[in-house]
């Protein structure tokens, strides 16, 4: 009988969701103390988890006591789509948008007070193609629902209408012995459970039962071990069958079993599964032979490989219709767990079945724990994951979970699901990026068979979908973003779909090829497409990073391959640019996104039309960070007083006015910069008395009206024995300055951390060293012996052989926590390497720095005088406090010995906190 599914949900067939579900979301409370509280804001959907389809009017319901509600939406991509201010009282409790491009949004709100206090909050919508799902047939995609549990973790009926909406054909769920068999004797299902299952009939939606877990009026334990316990567990599972029936019901005995209950009697083995199993499918086929029972969701945990082996060895194979696992390998990307799949279906094959492989479960938590992921790549995983599945053979697939399973973004269980918890503060089953993504894919591949899966560059996936009439649905991503051709006939149309369901259509060029990026996120393409996808370096986007407020910049490079010229047009941010590339040359048009104030991750698209033809749709990543940023450090003054420097940049191209800087460190605190106006490019500074005995911490508010708080916190450290530095330029020229050597010298002799193999002296490896300071450098001179002078490598790898390496932080040892780390050395091929190995982001030659190096064999001195750029840095010389660390690295020929050092904190293990302070004097070296 075929199986049919709901279609989408009609505006008239959505309810409200009870007001008891409703939470109101979280307050930000003005940085100063208000007279009067700050507005309340509750989010109150209008349509069950804010889920809209193309043409309907998206409205976001709320209540609040403002005068006044602001709102900003963005996409996916996070570009801004709709911006507005209105009075609440105009509003009603309902923000109607004109929004009917499939994806999914997000939406910040902010409700004004009369005061203008304010409170922050928001909410997320989905839009999405319509799509008929009502005489589907297609069982791949599920999810596991808890529709049976009785606690905030169940999404409700309500839930169901959005299951389907969301082309999902399964729900996964339970209906427990215990709750079941609550007199001995008398199996009768809860109510709750059957007005579930006529949910999910009612929205042709298909039940995986799990049969599952103890009940103590049998035994104590969770798991059946005897034959009697057994048989009580069987009769449950009989009574599931007759009750559920075998259509459109798919039966997962257990769940997890090689973990559950492992110190119970059963001891989770295989032994006792099979037992358990042979007794239930006997026991189900005898009286349901239709049945379809599947197992052992298996956990891809310990010894996984050993127990599934085990149970094949057992015959458990041939008591199941289908195999169940659970390949979880959060965080890491959902290609890890192929080799779990290849591994099942191995050991399969090697005990003759073929039969089909079911994930049940795998599933990528959000939130703020180590563990989790962030909400764009929970959906990009789990539609990688479903993808890799189907195209390695695997016939169902089930997203854990719906819902998420409670509202702590810490708690990796709460935060699994596709939509949010009842209890969000964004609204009851608000859409996480990952239940449009589904929804997507499910549009894309609904009862379109498995062509298979190619491979192309070194990370580069497409799993291909028969469409029907030579059509096919091509999914493709690669782990390194790059451009890829796609080959269809000429003249052809390809649609391109992203991972939101946003649509744009190409025409295959002369040569039969259309151009889009593969990235990390799964891009469809929908047409006469043939052939593996091919790398190309036809085109290319970049886009310089972004500052909130100004629009974003960047650049369209084609390179024309062929014999003629070509004249393009780049569609990017709502504008076009045109541009011409000559034969075989390579060009560029300009390309502008608009200005928006959100800040965060960014999606940056354009489409090529070349010689009046689109061929391509071509993106790249960036993140737009905010205008205004506060630090603090931890300063001298001219006569070495502690001050604690506060600084207030603006990155932006325009002015922006501060409200205020509220500060507090140790038991002081205060106000500064309050209507301070800050020019576009420019850094405002005010500076606060310091007094330091123990270590403290600093903290600081930046509030703007109208704008969220920025927020900046730190460490402080009493200075203690600073290294004086005075003010001296260093003439590079490989001769110690005779100013510099009157100056008291740092003297490096004896044994470093581990020592020197075999130092035999002063005359073997040791020095001074000098540090100087003018505006522009610090200045690092250094005079060492060295009887043998060795320095094979270049580059990065300079710190093997004899040379000077720096470690810089700003402020007192122990406050941060990004290093500088700088290296010079003469090398065995002449040159003077420089190299700076941290921050990561930085690794490369460190611009600016200058050094001269020079050898004198006779003498057996090496002299050093490096000059290194406070801009390179990125501190301030009228800061005057800084941390350092120099080593002096030995290799006599044979490889690096060891070390001398000033300090510690590089060579030893990499510690800031370890380095020295230094004072830079304003006096002038004499």
């Amino acid at each position: 009988m075929a199986r049919r599914r709901s279609g989408a949900v009609s505006s008239g067939a959505v309810s409200l969701l009870a007001a008891g579900l409703m939470l109101a979301a979280v307050l930000q409370s003005p940085a100063r103390a208000a007279v009067t509280a700050a507005p309340s804001l509750t989010i109150t959907p209008t349509a069950v988890g804010n889920t809209f389809t193309v043409g309907q009017q998206v409205k976001l319901g709320f209540t609040t006591d403002a005068t006044t509600v602001n709102w900003t939406v963005r996409d996916a991509g996070g570009t801004e789509v709709a911006k507005g201010s209105a009075s609440a009282a105009s509003l009603n409790g309902q923000l109607p948008l004109s929004i009917s491009t499939p994806g999914w949004y997000q939406t910040d709100l902010t409700a004004v007070g009369t005061d203008g206090s304010t409170t922050l909050g928001g909410t997320d919508f989905a839009v999405l193609t319509p799509h008929d799902f009502s005489t589907s047939t297609d069982t791949r995609i599920g999810v596991a629902g808890a529709l049976a549990f009785s606690s905030a973790s169940n999404p409700g009926l309500e839930s169901v209408p959005l299951m389907a909406m969301g082309g999902i054909s399964t729900d996964r769920d339970e209906a427990f012995w215990s709750a079941a068999e609550t007199t001995k004797g008398v199996i009768e299902f809860p109510q709750r459970y059957k007005d579930y299952k006529a949910a999910l009939d009612a929205n042709n939606v298909d039940f995986l039962n799990i049969l599952d877990y103890g009940n103590s009026l049998y035994y104590p334990d969770e798991a059946p071990a005897t034959d009697e316990q057994r048989a009580a567990f069987t009769r449950y599972a009989v009574a599931a069958v007759d009750q559920w029936g075998t259509e459109h019901t798919t039966y997962e005995l257990w769940n997890e079993w090689n973990l559950r209950d492992p110190n119970g009697a059963a001891k989770a083995s295989p032994e006792n599964y099979v037992a358990l199993l042979k007794m239930v499918s006997d026991a189900v086929r005898a009286k349901h032979p239709d049945v379809k029972l599947t197992g052992p969701s298996l956990a891809v945990i310990n010894d996984w490989q050993g127990w599934f082996t085990k149970f094949a060895d057992l015959g458990g194979l041939d008591y199941v219709d289908a195999v169940t696992i659970h390949p979880y390998v959060q965080p890491l990307d959902p290609e890890a767990s192929v080799a779990y799949v290849n591994t099942i279906r191995s050991i399969m094959a090697a005990h003759g079945s073929t039969k089909p492989i079911y994930i049940t479960e795998q599933g990528w938590a959000t939130g703020t724990n180590p563990s989790a992921v962030s909400e764009p790549a929970q959906a990009r995983d789990l539609i990688r994951g479903q993808l890799l599945s189907y195209g390695n053979g695997v016939a169902r697939y089930s997203s854990y979970n719906f819902m998420d399973s409670g509202t702590d973004p810490s708690n990796v269980e709460h935060r699994f699901g596709l939509v949010r918890n009842r209890l969000d503060s964004r609204g009851a089953l608000a859409p996480k990026p990952s239940y449009v993504a589904t929804a997507v894919l499910a549009r894309q591949i609904d009862e379109r068979p498995l062509i298979g899966q190619t491979r192309f560059g070194t990370n580069g996936y497409d799993v291909s979908f028969d469409a029907g009439g030579g059509q096919s649905v091509h999914a493709v991503w690669a782990a390194t973003p790059g451009v890829v051709a796609a080959t269809a006939p000429a003249g052809s149309t390809v649609k391109v779909t992203n991972l939101y369901g946003v649509e744009t259509t190409l025409t295959a060029d002369a040569g039969g090829h259309v151009w889009v990026t593969a990235g990390p996120d799964p891009v469809y393409l929908q047409g006469a497409v043939t052939g593996p996808m091919l790398p190309s370096s036809r085109f290319a986007l970049s886009v310089a990073s972004e500052i909130a407020g100004d629009p974003a910049t960047g650049t369209l490079t084609f390179t024309n391959p062929d014999a003629v010229a070509h004249d393009f047009t780049v569609a990017a941010g709502g504008t076009e640019t045109t541009g011409s590339a000559a034969p075989g040359a390579t060009a560029t048009a300009a390309v502008t996104y608009p200005a928006q104030d959100s800040t965060g991750a960014r999606t940056y698209s354009a489409k090529v039309t070349v010689d009046g033809q689109a061929v391509a749709l071509v993106s790249t990543t960036g993140s737009a960070t905010p205008p205004l940023s506060v630090t603090a450090s931890h300063v001298l003054s001219g006569s070495g007083k502690d001050l604690l420097r506060y600084r207030v940049t603006n990155a932006s191209s325009h002015p922006l006015q501060l409200a205020g800087l509220d500060w507090a460190s140790g038991n002081a605190s205060g106000t500064l910069l309050a209507g301070c106006t800050i020019a576009p490019h420019s850094t405002a500074e005010a500076d606060v008395p310091l007094t330091l005995t123990a270590p403290s911490t600093w903290s600081a508010t930046l509030r703007r009206t109208g704008a969220a708080d920025i927020k900046a916190s730190g460490k402080l450290a009493p200075v203690t024995a600073a290294t004086v530095a005075k003010r001296h330029t260093v003439t590079l020229d490989g001769v110690i300055d005779p100013v510099v050597a009157k100056q008291p010298a740092i003297a490096l002799e004896g044994t470093g951390t581990p020592p020197v193999t075999g130092w035999g002296g002063p005359s073997d490896l040791s020095g001074s060293l000098w540090l100087t300071h003018d505006d522009q450098n610090l200045y690092l001179s250094a005079k060492l012996t060295d009887d043998v002078f060795s320095q094979p490598n270049r580059n990065g790898n300079i710190w093997g052989g004899d040379g000077i390496q720096l470690g810089m932080t700003a402020g007192a040892p122990g406050e941060a926590t990004a290093t500088q780390e700088i290296g010079v050395a003469l090398t065995d091929a002449g040159p003077v390497d420089t190299w700076r190995w941290t921050p990561t982001t930085q690794t490369g030659t460190p611009p600016g720095v200058q050094a001269k190096v020079v050898r004198d064999e006779a003498a057996h001195t090496t002299t050093y005088e490096i000059a290194v750029p406070w801009s390179t840095l990125g501190f301030a010389a009228k800061d005057r406090l800084l941390s350092a660390t120099v080593v002096v690295n030995e290799n006599d020929g044979t490889g690096r010995r060891g070390w001398l050092t000033w300090g510690k904190g590089v060579a030893e293990t990499k510690n800031p906190a370890l380095f020295n302070a230094i004072r830079l004097d304003p006096a002038t070296a004499r």
